[in-house]
């Protein structure tokens, strides 16, 4: 059978080490710029939510809602609590990540220095961080990073040496502190075992040593036993502290929806990735055509499959794909991605007699230039949403009750235990999860809310008894009449949310009784029919509203910039 030709270079030549560190320190710069600038997504902040709950004293699950699993929160409360109450949290929380990417990265150049040489592991680790989509996505603060980190450090233990028992047993540790930061590595422990039956598989065609079964079996056996060590530590912690049950739905029951996999739509998925085997077989062929000792073969072709399986199983069963499901996938395949578009570049260079680091370099140019094209790391794109929570820490109290939909305003407990993210407002709409916010602030007087994702019925609540006062931001109170409405001088009204009011209007002051006695300044408002009657004042618009945020220096006449739509909100 004729091999595919492969130039293998033994030695670092100085251009590609220069290149190298130099690339790899402006990725550095790049994202220092983009973690300062870049789009703050719903899900940072619903992070940064929980977060703040740990330094609160608050257990997650029982005391807040939050569908992810816990340590990834937990070990960054002792950061977040040293940062301080900050409306810009996102932004160095967001630096803290900058380790966990480069780890990342440091993880392929190891896998790909034991699979082919020391320059191509250089480039492989350059064309990673250069990766768009993984760049651009690993920007935000969110455990999907530190997950990403533990595919990537298992996939190291698993190709950088002999595959003992000790090391097994490592890689499953690994694997299974990445289940207890995102359930979702299920996807990857699926795409773990079918990179295995394809490395065997590998193994028995091309005539390689045979299998020891028995090795094989303890060697499963330690990594099954590591991978339960993580999360059964964490199980036993909530379990311990009274919540068990409550995790156990937040995390496992609250994210599979009732009804919402047919025997249709599965038969669909997996056709459709029994489709994606064929050019994963092709793949797994030339590599076995490789001019290489088997061993390294055998490995390439696990870590080739492992990406590949990964990103099969993702796309065709995951039933909600976002973009920080694929983070794992970027790197991981960059390991032997990234050495075929060097040989690839190097084949291209020789052909118009280039230098070998020319054409990689020019890839990399173009990926770099595509990133800031598509999102300027210069243009401040965070100002709305830091705003939010500037202008919550203004108007609240710590002791004041927050209605936003999934904890954007970070630093202050939500009335409503669920978060209203994609899950959420789904199971609400199908009736699976009843919808009490409307109960929630009122038993709760919650005098600030927010508006976007709330369910029609919380939302129409909302837009009858809260005016907005800031920029997506909402405090208790209504309109008692519209400018140039008349000279009607007597006003019944409802309060359904109990607060301190003060009556507002935006031509002047005005005098009167509020149910019957003079108004004098704020006053305690119970749930219920109330009336103004207007002895004096101009006739502008009039407004009943929440005592503090006046005193704190917000009118609700005063013009608030346009709400506008993103993909990240």
């Amino acid at each position: 059978m004729p091999s595919l030709p492969i130039r293998i270079r033994p030695a670092l030549p100085c251009p590609d080490r220069l290149l190298a560190v130099a690339f790899l320190s402006i990725a550095l710069v790049l994202r220092s710029f983009y973690a300062w600038h870049f789009r703050i997504d719903s899900d940072e902040l619903q992070h940064l939510h929980v977060v703040w709950a740990w330094t609160q004293g608050l257990l997650p699950y029982r005391d807040i809602f939050d569908n992810h699993t816990p340590v990834f929160q937990a070990l960054c409360a002792p950061l977040f609590h040293a940062l301080g109450e900050r409306a810009d949290i996102v932004r160095p929380m967001r630096l803290a990540m900058f380790p966990i990417f480069f780890l990342t990265i440091g993880c392929v150049w190891a896998c790909a220095r034991t699979l082919f040489d020391r320059r191509t592991a250089w480039w492989a680790a350059v064309f990673a961080a250069y990766c768009p989509p993984f760049l651009l996505t690993s920007i935000e603060f969110r455990p999907d990073e530190l997950w990403a980190l533990a595919w990537l450090l298992t996939l190291t233990l698993l190709l950088t040496g002999r595959l003992s028992t000790r090391r097994l047993f490592g890689a499953g540790l690994m694997l299974g502190f990445a289940f207890s930061v995102s359930m979702k590595t299920s996807l990857l422990l699926a795409a773990l075992a079918f990179a295995s039956v394809g490395a065997l598989v590998l193994r028995v065609r091309a005539g390689g040593p045979a299998v020891e079964w028995k090795r094989v079996a303890l060697g499963v056996a330690a990594a099954v036993l590591g991978m339960l060590v993580v999360p059964a530590l964490v199980a036993s912690y909530f379990i311990s502290h009274g919540a068990g049950p409550q995790m156990y739905y937040c995390v496992i029951q609250h994210n599979i929806l009732p009804g919402s996999t047919t025997a249709g739509g599965l038969f669909r998925a997996s056709w459709h990735w029994l489709l994606w085997l064929l050019p994963i077989i092709a793949a797994g062929v030339l590599i076995a055509r490789l001019p290489l000792p088997f061993a390294r073969r055998e490995r390439i072709a696990f870590a080739l499959f492992a990406a590949a399986f990964y990103f099969t199983s993702l796309t065709c069963f995951w039933p909600i794909l976002t973009a920080e499901d694929y983070l794992p996938l970027f790197p991981a395949l960059m390991i032997t991605a990234g050495p075929a578009l060097l040989w690839l570049a190097e084949f291209a260079g020789r052909i118009v007699r280039l230098p070998a680091w020319s054409l990689p370099t020019l890839l990399v140019v173009a990926s770099m230039a595509w990133i800031i094209r598509s999102e300027s790391p210069f243009t401040d794109q965070t100002a709305d949403k830091i705003g939010i929570v500037a202008n919550t820490l203004k108007l609240t109290d710590p002791g004041d009750m927050v209605m936003d939909s999934k904890g954007e305003t970070i630093y202050r407990r939500r009335p409503s235990y669920y978060v209203l993210e994609k899950l959420t407002n789904v199971r609400l709409k199908r009736g699976i999860t009843k919808d009490d916010i409307a109960q929630r602030l009122i038993e709760t007087r919650t005098p600030l809310a927010t508006l976007r994702r709330m369910p029609s019925s919380s939302k129409s609540f909302l837009n009858a008894n809260y005016l907005p006062i800031a920029f997506r931001l909402s405090v208790a109170g209504k309109v008692l009449r519209e400018a140039g409405a008349g000279e009607k001088r007597a006003y019944t009204f409802t309060i359904a949310v109990p607060q301190r009011y003060a009556l507002a209007c935006g031509a002047g002051p005005v005098t009167g009784t509020l149910d019957g006695t003079p108004v004098d300044g704020p006053r305690e408002l119970t749930a219920g029919r109330h009336e103004f009657v207007q002895t004096g004042g101009s006739d502008g618009r009039l407004v009943i509203i929440w005592a503090q945020a006046l005193e704190r220096g917000y009118s609700p006449f005063a013009k608030i910039k346009r709400d506008y739509t993103t993909e990240q909100d």
